[in-house]
């Protein structure tokens, strides 16, 4: 992987044996973590012409973890939960993420649209997120956010 060349673009997927990695870039963590939602928007649809305009919906999201991979996989299981109860794509994050006592919390809200079959089609059904390769890290002076998805 190269990883200026990837710094370049603000998400990515990659293959996984019979999984799919998400990975997501940012300047600071909160932004790439918003960045990994718009990895997992592309895999639940063929056309993902909705990241090119204003959100329509959101939700409010706070959650904590002792770890930070673990609270990235958490993360991305909410999102994946509340795309199926509100039959939405999930695709953006504002919010605030820091440590406090020991432990990583996640506060802020998460950006959609109603998912539209007829407009963006269907992809991949994704399952969950799992532990595998799952890391949050500092590169340079980026953040990556990756994981795998049970597809």
């Amino acid at each position: 992987m190269n990883t200026t060349e990837n710094l370049l673009r603000d998400y990515e997927t990659f293959e996984h044996g019979a999984d799919i990695g998400i990975r997501g870039y940012g300047k600071t963590p909160e932004e790439a973590l918003s960045n990994l939602l718009k990895a997992l928007a592309t895999l639940q649809v063929e056309n993902p012409l909705f990241l090119l305009k204003a959100p329509e919906i959101k939700d409010a999201i706070s959650l904590s973890a002792e770890y930070m991979d673990e609270l990235l996989v958490v993360f991305v299981n909410k999102v994946i939960s509340l795309n199926s109860l509100n039959g939405a794509i999930y695709y953006q994050f504002k919010g605030k993420l820091e440590k406090r006592d020991g432990v990583y919390h996640l506060v802020g809200e998460i950006y959609g649209v109603p998912f539209d079959f007829e407009k963006y089609g269907f992809g991949v059904e994704v399952k969950g997120a799992t532990f595998t390769l799952a890391k949050f890290e500092k590169m340079n002076e980026h953040y990556v956010a990756q994981c795998v998805v049970d597809v």
